[in-house]
């Protein structure tokens, strides 16, 4: 297992980290996981409660596997599936929606599905938004 590297205060690399045993690739570090943590800060800051990740970067081949979006943010390793505990996915979802209408988080994608939220940090003049069926189980590769 590839030693941790703290990227945020509450965040870690290995949190990132493919659920196939991939290590989160280094070399994006800095560009792209870094403005996701600093998202997810932001977000954590606003509900007080910690931050699970479900999902954060895929190989292309596990992406296939759990059937994930063609063009996934997660394989670009900009983004994250999250739970927070105690709160549901539609708060978690609408906290990051109202953070981002008043310019406090910078995402550029947010998805809404039944038990769990996608946040990504993607290039984009305009926030994509999404819902879907998916479960927390499809999106780690379960069920």
């Amino acid at each position: 297992m590839p030693k941790p590297t703290k990227i945020t205060e509450h965040f870690t690399s290995t949190e990132f980290g493919c659920k196939d045993g991939t290590a989160y690739p280094p070399a994006w570090i800095t560009s792209r996981l870094r403005p996701l943590c600093v998202a997810l800060e932001v977000l954590r800051g606003a509900i007080g409660k910690p931050i699970t990740i479900l999902s954060g970067f895929r190989t292309e081949a596990y992406n296939r596997r759990i059937g994930g979006a063609r063009a996934s943010q997660h394989v670009e390793g900009r983004a994250a599936d999250i739970v927070v505990p105690g709160l549901t996915a539609a708060k978690v979802h609408a906290v990051v929606l109202a953070l981002h209408a008043e310019g406090k988080i910078a995402i550029g994608g947010l998805g809404a599905y039944p038990n769990f939220t996608h946040v990504d940090v993607r290039p984009a003049a305009k926030l994509a938004r999404w819902g879907g069926s998916r479960t927390a189980e499809q999106t780690v590769g379960g069920a």
